[in-house]
């Protein structure tokens, strides 16, 4: 029995198929590097939106908290000076409403220790580090024209952190109230309630 060879084209690939596919390829990767670079500065700025909201929430909705391990409380605005005591700075009575006394507090603890705030804040960990300001505003504040509000003295209310940069940041808006405004020298008085804007930075 004689075995012929057979020249069928069956199985085989053509060069125009070889260099097609080669393109496809070449062309493939150089649109996924482009893409990663492009969207790269879009998952920076869903992170500096998301720590900006994560400040305010903290200071706006929450009244704060210390312990030195055998007491606690919500009035750390008495105690973060004190050795050995943990806190987290929350400045609201209820939510949207800031005690005076945690605002100026705030101010006072951010000045001694910028960095320590930052950590409190958890702006600050291993795997990132963020700077912030935060400032109460009057409504009618713009970024490019801040309208800051003072105290009696004549001297900002809350105005504190790194001077903001002309880079990449997030900003985020609170509406509230200030309790026991009597100290307040230029409040926005609406419906017999002192209201302000607090401002949070982040980049």
């Amino acid at each position: 029995m004689i075995l012929t060879l057979s020249s069928s084209e069956n199985g085989k690939l053509s060069l125009d198929m070889l260099v097609g596919l080669s393109i496809f390829l070449m062309s493939f990767i150089i649109v996924s590097q482009l893409l990663s670079g492009m969207f790269g500065g879009v998952r920076g700025e869903i992170s500096l939106s998301h720590e900006a909201y994560k400040i305010s929430v903290i200071l706006t909705e929450m009244p704060g908290k210390w312990s030195n391990g055998t007491k606690n409380g919500t009035d750390w605005e008495y105690n973060w000076y004190r050795s050995n005591v943990f806190f987290l700075p929350g400045l609201a009575i209820k939510p949207c409403v800031l005690d005076y006394r945690k605002i100026e507090e705030f101010r006072n603890a951010t000045n001694t220790d910028y960095e320590k705030m930052k950590e409190l804040l958890g702006l600050k960990t291993p795997d990132s580090n963020y700077d912030f300001h935060v400032s109460l505003e009057a409504l009618n504040s713009t970024p490019y024209n801040r309208r800051l509000v003072l105290n009696n003295s004549g001297l900002p209310l809350l105005d504190v952190g790194k001077e903001m940069p002309k880079t990449q940041l997030a900003r985020f808006e609170r509406i509230v109230q200030i309790y026991n405004y009597t100290n307040v020298s230029n409040p926005t008085i609406v419906a017999g309630k002192a209201v302000a804007k607090l401002v949070v930075v982040v980049w």
